[in-house]
């Protein structure tokens, strides 16, 4: 995101909080049913009465409200079990295996705040808005079923609408305070647990009914062709890099021609002896830049693209970035000379393997195919000017995020959290929008080509809508109070322990023990899973 605008917005968002500021300081705003708490505003109304009115009362429609949460709570209690599962092995993978700091573990990317965390983008702020107004309300619904008040509902604004928020009488949904005298009904715990597993299935259904939309949208377009070259890396000091290439961008032509069905070894012929080429690339915001690279780079090794965990180059402390110049001696110049001295390996034979930064004495393995050595190591071979290519697969990359619905269906374990993680993943396994960079190689067909571009639009706000919807879901199932999750656990739990304990108040003390020791389990462990990789 550009600096300026960054600056532009940091100045209108300042202006705006000493705005309520002076008008909170004056009661202004407490005329008006709203209250400050810095720069966010809770705006209270009482006027959703009638709506809330319209969408609960009669017999059938209590009856489908009553059976929806009830649905709902057992997709919750499934939900709470895998998060639950998810953050105890993420805690124990990480305080294991001891990874180093990544842009994950980055404080801006704590909060799923859009355009503040770097992997989601502005056109998010929809998806957050509508999972915040669709959990509120349902809460509100379900309280009007049960017969529970709805205090006020309203809007939380902090320059631009961020959620929404419903309140419940607390005192009928969770039992009266001592020393209050007016009788008032008063939740049971099956009706209480409707209400709070509520907003959770309706986070569920959206997401469903987004991700549907979504998926199906897939199936109307098609790639430009079958594969592009993504550039994975550049060599630090190479006449690429100094021409302004970087990594992340496509390149869509070398020296006037198209490379878009071309594979590496045709674009490393296209440039050979050259003292001068015109690369066309797309850039990660998607403009379309033409770079002019002067021939010469000379080789030096190569390019580690990435270890096997478990296997002797990972073992020996060798990782991915680094560049082979050397492996007992003989020179490594390119991915061939590399390949023919391992091929003259045999099992168990130490190496030393001479990288830039420091040498490592390396015990191979057997290789997978073949009685010959093994090291462990993804390359990419570097071209002459100091480019490291991979030749994206757009017509796979697209077959596979076709592939998500049916991994889902299939229930395995391994395709939920794919989904749950897809933002979070590098292309060509992730998948965060389309615009600005993908929807230059894809284009829509049938029904929907009169859109045009406005179809990835389309696709990129569905996507975040069932992506947020989806995991404010799942986050909310998690069993640590003030959650949903957290209450829904401590419901669950109640019961359990009415089998061995009668008295209702030392039920009720160890009840809350449990559920205390819980939350604060969850919440240690995910702000380990944060922190961690920066003290272990």
């Amino acid at each position: 995101m550009d600096s300026h605008f960054l600056m532009l917005v940091l100045y209108i968002f300042l202006i705006y909080w000493f705005i309520v500021l002076v008008l909170d300081r004056r009661g202004i705003l407490q005329r008006y049913n709203i209250s400050a708490f810095g720069p966010i505003l809770m705006i209270r109304t009482t006027r959703g009465e009638r709506l809330l009115e319209r969408l609960s009362k009669g017999k059938l429609r209590e009856t489908f409200w009553r059976t929806y949460a009830n649905i709902g709570t057992v997709l919750v209690v499934i939900a709470m079990v895998f998060m639950f599962v998810l953050v105890l092995l993420s805690a124990y993978a990480t305080f294991t295996v001891q990874p180093e700091p990544t842009e994950f573990n980055e404080p801006r990317n704590w909060l799923l705040i859009p355009g503040l965390n770097e992997f989601i983008p502005l056109c998010a702020w929809v998806g957050f808005v509508v999972a915040l107004v669709v959990h509120e309300l349902s809460h509100a619904i379900l309280s009007t079923v049960e017969k529970i008040k709805v205090k006020s509902m309203g809007l939380l604004v902090a320059l631009i609408p961020i959620g929404a928020f419903a309140e419940p009488d607390s005192e009928q949904l969770f039992g009266k305070k001592e020393g209050k005298e007016e009788k008032k009904k008063v939740a049971t715990a099956r009706e209480r647990t409707r209400i709070l597993s509520a907003g959770i299935t309706s986070n569920f259904v959206v997401a469903f009914i987004a991700f549907a939309l979504f998926f199906s949208i897939l199936f109307a377009i098609q790639p430009v062709s079958d594969k592009v070259l993504f550039v994975h890396s550049v060599v630090a000091g190479s006449t690429a890099e100094k021409a302004g290439i970087e990594p992340g961008m496509f390149i869509t032509k070398v020296g006037g021609s198209k490379v878009t069905n071309a594979t590496i070894e045709e674009m490393d012929k296209a440039i050979e002896e050259k003292k001068e080429i015109i690369f066309n690339v797309l850039d990660k915001r998607g403009k379309q830049t033409e770079i002019i690279v002067e021939g010469g780079y000379e080789n030096e090794g190569v390019r580690i693209a990435g270890v096997e965990e478990g296997f002797p180059a990972a073992n020996a402390g060798i990782k991915a970035g680094m560049s082979i110049i050397k492996m007992d001696g003989v020179n490594i110049s390119g991915y061939n000379d590399f390949q023919n001295f391992m091929n003259q390996t045999v099992p168990g034979q130490k190496v030393k393997v001479r990288t830039k930064e420091k040498t490592f004495l390396v015990e191979l393995k057997e290789a997978p195919q073949g009685n010959k050595g093994f090291l462990g190591v993804f390359l990419v071979p570097n071209n002459p000017l100091g480019l490291c290519v991979r030749e994206f697969p757009t017509k796979g990359y697209l077959e596979s995020l076709r592939a998500i619905p049916s991994s889902l269906l299939s229930l395995s374990t391994s395709g939920w959290l794919w989904l749950t993680l897809l933002p979070f993943l590098p292309l060509p396994a992730g998948f965060s929008s389309f615009n600005p960079l993908l929807s230059h190689l894809y284009e829509p067909v049938g029904a929907v080509s009169f859109l045009g571009g406005g179809i990835f639009v389309i696709a990129d706000v569905l996507f975040w809508i069932g992506w947020i919807n989806f995991y404010v879901g799942l986050f909310n199932c998690l069993p640590a109070i003030p959650l949903d999750g957290g209450y829904v656990f401590r419901e669950i739990l109640n019961p359990m322990l009415r089998i061995g304990i009668k008295e209702e108040g030392k039920k009720e003390k160890i009840s809350k023990a449990i559920t205390a020791t819980v939350a604060i389990f969850v919440a240690s462990a995910i702000v380990f899973m944060l922190v961690g990789p920066y003290f272990l």
